[in-house]
């Protein structure tokens, strides 16, 4: 240990009485704790008379036996050293779970995605004792993509495929809800059981700090150059305010995360409640499979042509043909091309085209866009119904 801290015995004492950051780094505060002397080698050592024939271990013990309390020091002063780097790696933690679940409690889009869901599932079992539910648990959305349809054919082969052509062809963006919870996917990363216990460990440390400085301002057989109190009073100081604001935003999410639990059906008191991050990851895997279904289905009614319009003539309108009105000849001139080239098509739902291209192309990119506020496309274009 000593051949790798690469300071003189008597530069480490001093470096530890003075608290000295820039002489000792965490790793070798670490290294310290690790190697201190026993109960009877400190004996031994006391007895021993001429500290110079000593060996160099037993030397640097001998430098370090006259300080107070050093194991609790070290801890100390580790913790003065963590602290700072610890918040700015909480902090931005907490912000991204607590911005993912105000999203999900206030996407329209995602509810509108579960209303559609709940009316084909309630479609599907109207016959039996399952239709008519008033709701259905989250993780039936990942089933979806496991039940096959009857038919099971290229276009529609499972039930998430359904879905995903009734929401194309009621409103495109619904495929792409996920464009309105930005922090899904990080805070599907984030474990809030270990954020708190990152907070629990910062709230201790700062009482342990506080424990020792009272012991030292007590003690009054202190080591000459000793400036524990006067670094760690200011330290403990400053870092009771941020830390107290940690804690109240971890109390804060806490609140949040129980209360979306709730709002979408779980018990967030229940041992079998979902943790927040596996909660997260069902919702972002769901979405992810949305949007490769939708790609799936319009991929596949790109390549299939519109069936052709079969026409019937009447022979005895052959027979006599009739003259054209002049109100039929006016209406034919003052309908747009449009609805002109449209006659003989299949009455379907209508989606903006430029919506539809923009929405298609964010889910083969996976770069969502953002969406303005801003009036729906005027140009449209009709949609076959299967």
């Amino acid at each position: 240990m000593l051949s790798t801290i690469k300071l003189q015995v008597s530069e480490i004492a001093t470096a530890l009485l003075e608290v000295n950051d820039n002489a000792l780094s965490v790793d070798a505060l670490k290294a310290i704790g690790r190697q201190l002397p026993t109960t009877e080698e400190i004996t031994r050592l006391k007895e021993f008379g001429d500290v110079s024939k000593l060996a160099k271990a037993d030397q640097y013990f001998c430098q370090i036996m006259a300080i107070p309390r050093l194991s609790e020091r070290l801890e100390c002063m580790i913790h003065r050293r963590r602290l700072e780097l610890d918040i700015e790696e909480i902090r931005p933690e907490l912000d991204i779970v607590r911005s993912a679940s105000r999203e999900m409690r206030t996407s329209e889009r995602f509810k509108r995605v579960l209303q559609a869901v709940l009316a084909v599932g309630n479609a599907l079992n109207g016959s039996s004792f399952r239709g008519g539910a008033r709701g259905f648990r989250l993780d039936a959305l990942l089933k979806m993509r496991e039940t096959k349809t009857v038919k099971g054919g290229p276009d529609c082969p499972t039930l998430l495929h359904y879905l995903a052509r009734i929401l194309l062809r009621t409103d495109v963006s619904l495929a792409t809800f996920i464009e309105d919870i930005p922090h899904l996917e990080a805070a599907a990363r984030v474990s809030v059981q270990t954020l708190a216990a990152s907070v629990t460990s910062l709230i201790n440390g700062l009482s342990k700090v506080n424990t020792e400085v009272k012991y030292a301002r007590e003690n009054r057989s202190t080591p000459a150059h000793d400036r524990f109190v006067n670094v760690m009073t200011p330290f403990a100081t400053q870092s009771s305010r941020s830390i107290e604001a940690i804690k109240s935003m971890q109390m804060t999410l806490d609140a949040d995360l129980r209360s979306l639990l709730a709002y979408y059906g779980e018990d967030p008191d229940s041992p079998e409640a979902p943790k927040p991050e596996d909660f997260f990851a069902l919702i972002l895997s769901f979405s992810s499979s949305l949007q490769k279904a939708a790609l799936e289905v319009h991929d596949y009614e790109a390549k299939v042509p519109p069936p052709s319009p079969t026409i019937t003539i009447d022979k005895s309108e052959a027979e006599e043909p009739s003259e054209p009105t002049v109100k039929g000849a006016h209406d034919a001139k003052a309908r747009p091309p449009s609805a002109r080239s449209s006659q003989g098509r299949a009455a379907g739902l209508s989606v903006g085209r430029g919506d539809l291209d923009q929405a298609i192309r964010s889910m083969r990119t996976g770069k969502r866009r953002a969406r303005p506020n801003r009036p729906l496309s005027k140009i449209f274009f009709d949609g076959a119904r299967s």
